[in-house]
């Protein structure tokens, strides 16, 4: 055997032997990683699974009282003796609004804006980060978002009602001795050019209104004169694109069938795409994906008298009234979409009916029942003031209560 073949024959037993002692040598190593990655994934199964526990003990949990977390003086509180003040909820705090001004309260109880006003009616709308206020019988409309006073409105006409959509633009209906106009208003104030009229022999005179988030679609309920009779419909229009084909009433869809006999009194719009009708009867579901089409996609029916309604970005809140003087009331909530979600029973005499984030709230100025959406009961307490408002605080379990030109941030125990 030549040198070179001896010398190649060298070089193999050379490199076999570097790679069994590479392997050897490395096996410990991934030994010794696949262990570690096996702990990895046991403490974070385990973890997962604590995590799952407590959300599920938190979520079925049913507590009977609070504690207060801190307490603040409302600043434009003090209306002397102004007989009407109203609370609603925006960005995660509170308007406080009256006959003479308004003020924003974070959810930290620090005052962001106030506005001086004068009006005999103040109404108010919200949606997102716009609200708008205005005087209901007379022409002025306020528009704010979560910092400042955006704009100020005067409408040639009365106003009867106001939707604000999460853009700033505002729906206003008009009306005088004929018939009834919807305009609109840009966050700043200047008007849109846009009138519709409405007379009680046409379309018929809007019952309510809401406009989608993003201000390009409008929901108006109706009932109109046909002869001697009063019919009722539901009516979509666009503003955008979309309604730039259709009529001069940029009309895209009407329903009337489903609500004959009956009054369409609420109409709310979710998001862009759903939106609902509650009759004296039942509730509409609506789908407006297709813009320029918008569709029923369920319709339920309730034999009981309905009660109360409320509405949130992702839910719809029916009580209806039972004969059953054990359990007077049922509640039931439904998706945005109409999926049903849960179902109660209860007697609280409440006054007030809302839904805020995952959580029911049933209050009266001195006391409170709170469930989930699913129908578990979360809270049932007494106020230890009189309260005119309650609202989801930031985090699980926490509540914003105002009352008596006071703020407190309280939290489930």
């Amino acid at each position: 055997m030549d040198s070179r073949n001896i010398n190649r024959e060298r070089r193999k037993r050379q490199l076999k032997s570097r790679i069994i002692n590479s392997q050897e040598t490395d096996a410990p190593k991934r030994g010794f990683l696949r262990g570690r990655r096996k702990v990895v994934l046991a403490i974070f199964a385990a973890l997962c699974i604590i995590l799952a526990a407590g959300f599920l003990y938190i979520d079925n949990k049913h507590y009977t009282g609070y504690s207060v977390a801190w307490e603040r003086e409302l600043e434009h509180g003090d209306t002397g003796t102004e007989s009407f003040k109203g609370y609603e909820s925006f960005c995660g705090g509170v308007i406080s609004y009256s006959k003479d001004g308004a003020s924003y309260t974070n959810s930290e109880g620090k005052v962001i804006w106030e506005r001086s006003y004068e009006m005999t009616n103040p109404i108010i709308s919200v949606c997102g980060e716009y609200a708008a206020i205005a005087d209901r019988g007379s022409h002025n409309i306020y528009i704010f978002n979560d910092d400042i006073n955006t704009g100020a409105a005067e409408s040639v006409l009365p106003i009867t009602k106001i939707a604000v959509s999460g853009q700033g633009i505002v729906y206003a209906v008009l009306r005088d001795s004929e018939a009834d106009y919807i305009t609109a208003f840009n966050n700043d104030g200047s008007a849109v050019v846009l009138s519709i009229k409405s007379v009680l022999t046409g379309d018929g005179y809007p019952f309510d209104i809401s406009v989608s988030p993003d201000g390009t679609q409008l929901i108006s309920s109706y009932y109109k004169l046909d002869g001697s009779n009063v019919v009722t419909s539901v009516i979509f229009r666009n503003f955008g694109e979309v309604g730039e084909s259709a009529d001069a009433r940029k009309v895209v869809g009407g329903f009337s069938e489903e609500f004959q006999g009956h009054i369409p009194g609420r109409v709310h719009f979710s998001d862009n795409t759903y939106s609902q009708a509650v009759y004296d009867g039942g509730i509409v579901f609506f789908s407006t994906k297709v813009l320029n089409s918008p569709e029923i996609i369920k319709t339920v029916t309730f034999e009981e008298e309905i009660n109360s309604v409320a509405f949130s970005d992702d839910y719809v809140g029916i009580i209806l009234n039972r004969e059953s003087a054990e359990m007077p009331y049922r509640l039931e909530i439904y998706k945005k979409n109409g999926g049903k979600i849960s179902t109660v029973e209860f007697d609280y005499q409440y006054d007030s009916f809302e839904i805020d984030g995952g959580y029911v709230l049933l209050y009266t100025e001195n006391s409170c029942r709170v469930y989930n959406t699913g129908g578990k009961e979360k809270l049932s307490a007494d106020f230890d003031l009189q309260v005119s408002k309650m609202i989801k605080g930031r985090f699980p379990g926490e509540f914003l209560l105002v009352g008596n030109n006071v703020m407190q941030k309280i939290k489930m125990r």
